[in-house]
């Protein structure tokens, strides 16, 4: 029955097999870890160079009233955020039944946890890497 579709669309089956490649195994492999290379690489530049000069997912906005200062996820289906809205800091609760206003919060005090936050980054591990093994 394939052989009549094959002929149909202009196919010549013949009965012998393919011949074997000319690498094998090992030039399977080395075109697959190849493309798996390229595929990374296209999705790295897409992800860190064209995306965040496209604007992002919309996640970040910049210029808006609204700001997203901080995010903690309790479980799938429940968030709590800490929202900036013209210098007015609110803790909202979001699950599957809606946003809630849990309580709004002391600017001064957000805003030192946030500088303290800061300090206490780690460092990106590029960094890290080039102070420990690039050193001149």
């Amino acid at each position: 029955m394939l052989a009549l579709r094959l002929a149909l669309v202009g196919w010549q089956t013949t009965g012998e097999p393919l011949p074997p490649g000319d690498g094998g195994f090992l030039w399977a492999l080395f075109q697959t870890l190849v493309m798996l290379g390229i595929v990374c690489a296209v999705a790295y530049v897409t992800l860190r160079v064209l995306l965040p000069k496209l604007g992002g997912l919309g996640w970040h906005r910049t210029g808006g009233l609204i700001h997203i200062v901080d995010a903690l996820p309790l479980d799938p289906r429940r968030t709590l955020y800490v929202i900036e809205i013209k210098g007015k800091y609110l803790l909202v609760g979001a699950s599957e039944a809606g946003l809630q206003v849990m309580e709004t919060l002391d600017a001064a005090v957000v805003e030192q946890a946030l500088a303290a936050a800061r300090e206490s980054t780690p460092q990106p591990v590029s960094e890290v890497f080039a102070r420990r093994f690039l050193r001149k």
